[in-house]
């Protein structure tokens, strides 16, 4: 891999219930991680886009929703393998942008990564999740169920954008 890839995701909380997609894993051959994960909608920003656009892109093309995009919420990079190994980075290298957003129109459904063909699809479904239910659900990145949990109650519209690191 040649370059560091720049994502953007959208963090939708909504009557007690948070927006998800569930997703085929990004390293299936990894006995570590389970075959599929929820994470929040977003992806790779596109050559010109700007922040805003590329969060409202990739929730209508995941979710099928538009949304309002807020203030910046966390940034978290990615190496896969994880830091410490000989070969870290080799595999995936990102700095995913997280941000606080509304829905604000559309129907739900569950979208396409237009990169992909219709056989490699890796969005599973999108939900709604219970904020009480998020523990019985395999988050990605790991910090993500806690942070949803504890800055929820705290009020995300006014949250101090936090780092978050490849484990170790």
């Amino acid at each position: 891999m040649s370059q560091v890839r720049l994502r953007v995701s959208a963090l939708c909380i909504k009557d007690g219930e948070v927006l998800l997609v569930e997703h085929k894993s990004f390293a299936p051959d990894d006995p570590k991680l389970p075959p599929s994960y929820w994470i929040l909608p977003g992806g790779v920003v596109e050559r010109g886009e700007t922040l805003e656009a590329a969060v409202q892109r990739e929730m209508m093309e995941e979710t099928g929703l538009e949304c309002s995009v807020g203030n910046l919420l966390f940034i978290k990079e990615l190496l896969y393998p994880h830091p410490g190994v000989s070969a870290q980075g080799t595999l995936h290298h990102s700095v995913s942008l997280g941000f606080f957003c509304e829905v604000t129109g559309g129907r739900m459904i569950t979208g396409k990564d237009p990169e992909y063909p219709d056989d490699k699809q890796v969005i599973i479904t999108v939900s709604w999740i219970p904020l009480h239910d998020i523990d019985r659900y395999d988050l990605y990145p790991p910090f993500l169920s806690d942070y949803i949990r504890t800055k929820s109650d705290a009020g995300l519209e006014n949250a101090v954008p936090e780092f978050f690191a490849s484990p170790e």
